[in-house]
């Protein structure tokens, strides 16, 4: 209402936002002249009734005033750096996404009550925390892990940490992580192709960048630790042989070709490259938590083992690797634009769980002497043979043959092939694709 008496006047001008002031010009309405003054904002022209709280709504919503250099200068001298440090963007405050600092509330006395502690009433709400963003990565790891635990948690980790590892699965594994090692420059290429890089004056700031400097990163890594296994082999006496892939490092291929195909986006390519060198390191780690049985042994495998291969993928260098993916997976999560958001999740926890899935299987089999398994632990067993096979595989047989488990080191001739997500390049029994698409949820109870 507008001032009968000077004191009352004098009163309104104390307590009045000089910032509103200025966006307001204050007037009364001639053919009215009882009713209350009105104001009329001086961005857009809307003329409302004279009333603070409503004026600073007002400005809340108007794109003139948002867009002028006064909301500019508003921002930097009222903590909007120390919003943004809190993790509130520069426009929360005038977008209603947070409480508006200088909307003040007028009672009589100052707000100094006081509990019956002796404490203030009124919540401290410099010393709130700030908002967490949502995590994908941890919520991965948290519906997958059962599954993300028996893939860094192997008979094979703990006889390595141990020094009872045999030569042989040693071997047989490093042979197979050089097939890996390959397949993951080319699938680190292939996202390296699904960038789309804007112009922009702070490159380095922009997610899309900083991808793209991960991902050099990751190849630079890679090409290093090729040349630290030729080294490694030759120091210390290591035979590598020339085995093909087995159907499970096959399948580990098949994810990078599938996960860098032009369906996926790059977040799944993205999950598949840090869920795949978190699971090494978190196995290793889980390996150099075992103290060796002998401190002095003399095998080259063993010194390999506890000299190069434990600490290189355990150092605070290729954690600091992974810890950057992770963060970075967790940035493009929640800045994604796909339409379906929930599809998408969908679509990174089967991913994640194939990855656990491999994971669990791509260490060699060892026994409780830490030799190798003979069958594998993986292999099929096959059902007896009667008599019939006298005369050799083409008297035929009286029984089928029978497959109990997912397929390591073999296949015979005439398993079907199946699709994983897919992927197409490989072999891959009926069983096993089968668990991968819903038989490790039942069997993990995920």
């Amino acid at each position: 209402m507008s001032a009968p008496g000077g004191q009352q006047a004098s009163e309104m001008g104390r307590h009045a936002n000089p910032d509103i002031r200025r966006a307001f010009a204050e007037f009364q309405d001639q053919d009215t002249p009882a009713k209350c003054n009105k104001v009329r904002c001086l961005h857009c022209g809307f003329v409302r009734a004279k009333n603070t709280t409503r004026q600073i709504e007002h400005l809340h919503q108007c794109e003139a005033y948002l867009a002028s250099s006064e909301a500019q200068a508003w921002r930097a001298q009222n903590g909007d750096e120390r919003a943004m440090a809190a993790g509130v963007t520069p426009r929360a405050v005038l977008n209603g996404q947070q409480p508006n600092p200088n909307l003040q509330i007028n009672r009589r006395g100052p707000n100094i009550k006081r509990g019956r502690d002796g404490q203030q009433l009124a919540p401290n709400v410099g010393g709130m925390p700030p908002p967490v963003a949502p995590s994908l990565t941890a919520h991965l790891l948290a519906v997958c892990q059962p599954a993300f635990t028996r893939a860094t948690q192997q008979p094979f980790l703990s006889h390595a940490g141990c020094g009872s590892l045999a030569p042989g699965p040693l071997t047989q594994w490093l042979v197979q992580d050089g097939h890996y090692a390959r397949g993951f420059i080319r699938f680190v290429g292939q996202l390296l192709a699904k960038l789309r890089l804007p112009q922009t004056a702070n490159s380095q700031f922009h997610p899309m960048y900083r991808t793209m400097d991960l991902l050099i990163s990751a190849l630079n890594n890679m090409r290093r630790e090729m040349s630290f296994f030729e080294i490694t082999a030759t120091k210390y006496g290591l035979n590598l042989s020339q085995d093909p892939p087995t159907p499970i490092t096959r399948a580990l291929l098949d994810l990078f070709v599938s996960a860098s195909s032009t369906s996926a986006s790059l977040l799944e390519g993205m999950v598949v490259l840090w869920g795949t060198e978190h699971c090494y390191r978190t196995a290793w780690q889980y390996a150099s938590s075992f103290s060796p049985l002998s401190t002095t042994s003399t095998d080259g495998h063993i010194v390999a083992l506890h000299q190069a291969l434990i600490p290189n993928w355990t150092s605070p260098a290729f954690s600091k690797f992974i810890d950057a993916s992770r963060a970075l997976v967790d940035e493009l999560a929640n800045i994604t634009t796909a339409r379906d958001g929930k599809e998408e999740m969908t679509r990174c926890e089967e991913i994640f769980r194939q990855i656990c899935w491999i994971g669990e299987r791509f260490w060699p089999d060892v026994n409780g002497m830490g030799e190798g398994d003979d069958p594998p632990r993986h292999a099929p067993s096959i059902g007896p043979m009667t008599a019939n096979m006298e005369n050799g595989m083409s008297s035929g047989m009286n029984g089928p043959m029978q497959m109990n488990g997912p397929q390591i080191n073999s296949l015979p001739n005439g398993v079907p092939n199946g699709p994983m997500n897919q992927m197409n390049n490989g072999p891959i029994s009926a069983q096993m694709v089968s668990q991968m698409n819903g038989g490790e949820a039942s069997a993990s109870g995920e």
